[in-house]
């Protein structure tokens, strides 16, 4: 297997079974849809877990957006093994404790653990993979946290029924940190072919090394793919968060439809990162071999980002039928059917923002980058929290699809207009 192979495989493994933040959410859901006597441990309704899930995702943009710098001053490889190794003991100990206040603050540490992750495999496969399979090493790794995603409402609710929670989540936390010192010992240190490419770039990497962190500041073009970020990722947590809740609540659904529909939305995850990855990745190749290309980086950024805004589109359409057409009467089925086409259209966004703003960047500035939009998108997961728990209190969660529509309909309309825009950073600096 080749050592991009290698190092995509090893890390969508250690994604696929490290206690990500929504696992920890899964249970607070279940809790306090249920209000069973477990439940009131937390002494908390389910609005106010809103509260803290968003407490929790800031620690989580925080810790992502500095690991994302770091990723490109130090070791991509211990930085993932510490953030697994720090994840996997806070997670431990949260099913050791009993108090709200060391809940909150469990979570929050875990928070800050869980953002090391993603910035450490974006500098992975950016220093090995080939440019023609960016997209498509990206998506697949990427997958291996929709797969957590997948099997956790599941998973959790029979391992609370049968278990207890404390169990599930301690079992989740031994499994990071195993993983973390197998990670640690099978990450290869540095690229092979690191020390041949350095003699053939060296000239190149002088002319990249130029650009800064404020260059990225500045860089109209990753403003826009942050905004559309925004917009999906709050999109995606708030059905990924609540889209149970609204079913189960103004919609009348079993709580079986409620995780159904949970897990029929990182099915399509799956399908949707991969889809996204592969088919951007041929569709560039088709395009460069017109007689007369563009430049290879607009190539890059306009085709990813066109498949990006009809995606969008679709998702503004669905997230209307969602709110207009399920019903107490509908059927299983099309719940789960629309909620696999949703994850389809929103997961495939996310994974080419995150593409198109690592590739708009020197490799230098590559975590720097993603950083960035990743902060963005992350923005969109706090609002998720609180202020649309708030919103629902007042108006129900139909406004919040309705909202959420809006703000698809609106970033579609943004992306649109700024078609055109190119990466002027990387542009830049080839010229030189």
């Amino acid at each position: 297997m080749s050592q991009p192979g290698k190092i995509h495989k090893m890390s969508s493994t250690a994604h696929a079974v490290m206690p990500h933040p929504r696992y920890l959410r899964m249970l607070i859901r279940i809790y306090s849809v249920n209000w069973t006597d477990r439940f009131r441990l937390f002494h908390y309704e389910w609005r106010r877990m809103g509260l803290i899930i968003s407490c929790q995702n800031a620690a989580f943009a925080i810790s992502k957006f500095m690991a994302g710098v770091l990723s490109d001053r130090t070791n991509p490889r211990l930085l993932f093994a510490s953030g697994l190794m720090l994840s996997g003991v806070t997670t431990l100990s949260f099913s050791t404790s009993s108090s709200l206040p060391v809940f909150c603050a469990l979570w929050f540490v875990n928070g800050l653990a869980q953002g090391c992750g993603w910035p450490s495999c974006v500098k992975f496969i950016k220093q090995r993979a080939p440019p023609s399979r960016f997209g498509s090493l990206w998506s697949t790794l990427s997958s291996g946290n929709n797969l957590s995603g997948c099997v956790s409402p599941i998973l959790s609710a029979y391992l609370l029924t049968h278990f207890g929670w404390r169990t599930s989540v301690g079992i989740s936390g031994v499994t990071s940190i195993v993983l973390a010192f197998f990670c640690l010992i099978a990450l290869e240190e540095s690229a092979p072919s690191a020390s041949s490419e350095k003699k053939l770039t060296s000239k190149k990497q002088q002319s990249e090394d130029s650009a800064s962190f404020f260059d990225l500041l500045r860089e109209p073009f990753l403003w826009v793919v942050s905004a559309g970020f925004l917009v999906v990722f709050g999109a995606k947590t708030t059905l990924v968060d609540w889209g149970q809740l609204y079913l189960m609540e103004e919609r009348k659904r079993s709580q079986q439809d409620g995780s159904a529909f949970t897990s029929g939305l990182e099915s399509g995850g799956i399908l949707g990162r991969i889809v996204a990855g592969y088919l951007t990745d041929y569709l560039i190749q088709k395009q460069a071999e017109k007689p007369y290309p563009v430049s290879e980086r607009t190539n890059r950024a306009r085709t990813r980002l066109s498949v990006a805004i009809l995606l969008m589109f679709i998702s503004g359409l669905l997230l209307h039928a969602l709110q207009s057409t399920v019903k107490e009467s509908s059927s299983t089925a099309w719940i789960v059917c629309l909620a696999f086409v949703l994850g389809v259209s929103l997961y495939g966004p996310i994974t080419l923002f995150g593409i198109t703003a690592s590739e708009s960047a020197p490799t230098h500035l590559s975590g720097s980058a993603h950083a960035i939009a990743s902060l963005a998108g992350n923005v969109g997961a706090m609002l998720s929290g609180f202020p649309f728990c708030y919103i629902a209190k007042l108006h129900g969660w139909s406004a919040v699809l309705v909202l959420l529509e809006c703000a698809m309909g609106a970033a579609v309309v943004l992306m649109l207009a700024c078609r055109n825009l190119n990466p002027t950073l990387t542009s830049r600096q080839k010229e030189d």
